[in-house]
């Protein structure tokens, strides 16, 4: 199962459509952690499931939303609302009530993967305002075989970032 995550591009439609581009035959699973700035009329929410961001102006999205793929559950979530910059305590307390092990979240546009307890938070980082390592907006693909796996870091370049990506095993 491949899930390709991304966060955090206000507003540039560019990057969105070019990864689904490159990606379409190859992912699973599409992801969008919110700040997306985009209607809930946007032909891309065919293909990502996405959640609100702090940015979105829509209440047509939830804020947190939990998926059931290939007997796998995935929790999706911008983070604002669980003061992600700070802990993960509020987002982990909310994956722990579905039995959830991959958290996907936005928020922070920094690239990393954090492990607590059983539980994998994910962020892809910003396509558009990178921060922290990384100087380049970045995306995410989890790539699983049964209960291990490897998150894969790529610039908006399509380059590949070794120093971000990490083996996870659920």
């Amino acid at each position: 199962m491949k899930i390709l995550a991304v966060s955090d591009n206000h507003g540039d439609r560019y990057f969105m459509e070019e990864i689904l581009s490159i990606y379409s035959e190859q992912v699973d699973i599409w992801v969008h952690c919110g700040d997306s700035e985009f209607d809930e009329k946007n032909p891309l929410w065919q293909n990502y499931h996405t959640v609100k961001g702090n940015m979105d102006r829509t209440d047509a999205f939830p804020e947190t939303r939990v998926e059931s793929f290939h007997e796998q559950k995935l929790m999706i979530a911008h983070g604002h609302l669980h003061n992600v910059k700070s802990s993960f305590s509020a987002l982990k307390q909310e994956a722990q009530k579905d039995d959830v092990k991959l958290v996907f979240y936005g928020h922070t546009h920094i690239p990393r993967v954090d492990k607590e307890e059983d539980i994998y938070f994910i962020n892809p980082g910003s396509l558009t305002q990178p921060r922290g390592p990384i100087h380049k907006g970045s995306y995410a693909i989890v790539d699983m075989k049964g209960e291990t796996g490897e998150v894969t870091y790529y610039d908006i370049d399509h380059n590949k970032l070794d120093q971000l990506s990490e083996k996870i095993t659920l």
